[in-house]
């Protein structure tokens, strides 16, 4: 059973994220915790996150806007350390409130909430055609980098910022990924710590499996992309971002 529910996520997960630039840890990791302690299941996440982006970066090398990676990877990657700091200090308030769904405790945080809040702004600020655009890259990764850092959202933040920046689909998909290989590089670098128990704890054949859904995920995204336009892209992702605001404020994740 653990098989086919993790390799059918990794698949859904990764053709989802192919498009939105966010979203493979969050339906990905819950399901691997169903059978493996909360750190292995962050990093086997965390290995399937970065083989999905560096294949996705690959296939679209040359729609890189590299320029973009730079201004806007640089200061989202030094932001996200104070952001990571601040979820110290955060996680240490009590939250205000619980309630109990289907046999589970859930948590409503004053640190959920505010993610959840910012999340839906920035995907309501896209829905009006003068909205509100980042256009300096260094301010709009230092404000990614840091909000994720502090909710570990970092892609929905990259991408609310990113999809009106003017790059079309290609572009916009393969730069988001440059960007997420470089923040995945440096939190595994952190998590490199508890690969031993990963590579003890997970079968290579389990781990093969996630590689290949994911790997599949990705061909049918590039088989669909020239079908696709970037406004379609654009609703996608405010609704991901809504529906992601939404579960955050209600404490389901």
């Amino acid at each position: 059973m653990e098989y086919i529910l993790i390799g059918f996520s990794a698949f859904v997960a990764s053709l989802l994220t192919f498009y939105s630039g966010f979203g493979l840890g969050t339906l990905l990791m819950p399901v691997v915790a169903i059978f493996f302690p909360l750190p292995i299941a962050i990093g086997l996440t965390a290995l399937v996150h970065l083989l999905h982006n560096v294949l996705k970066a690959g296939f679209l090398w040359s729609h890189i806007e590299w320029k973009i990676v730079g201004r806007f990877g640089l200061t989202a990657l030094l932001a996200a350390i104070p952001g990571a700091w601040l979820l110290q200090k955060l996680s240490m308030i009590e939250p205000l409130g619980r309630y109990v769904l289907l046999s589970h405790t859930f948590e409503i945080t004053i640190l959920h909430l505010t993610v959840g809040a910012l999340l839906i702004f920035f995907a309501t600020l896209e829905m009006f055609p003068n909205r509100l655009k980042m256009k300096n890259l260094f301010l709009g990764g230092a404000v990614s980098g840091f909000f994720g850092g502090l909710s570990g959202n970092q892609g929905a933040f990259r991408s609310a910022f990113l999809i009106g920046s003017g790059l079309g689909k290609e572009a916009f998909i393969g730069t988001s990924a440059a960007i997420a290989v470089a923040v995945d590089i440096a939190r595994l670098a952190i998590y490199g710590l508890s690969f031993g128990s990963l590579i003890e704890t997970v079968a290579p054949s389990l781990m093969i499996l996630a590689f290949i859904s994911a790997f599949l995920g990705i061909c049918l995204g590039m088989f669909l992309l020239k079908k696709i336009t970037i406004e379609l892209m654009q609703k996608v992702i405010v609704s991901l971002l809504y529906l992601l605001g939404a579960l955050l404020i209600v404490g389901v994740i």
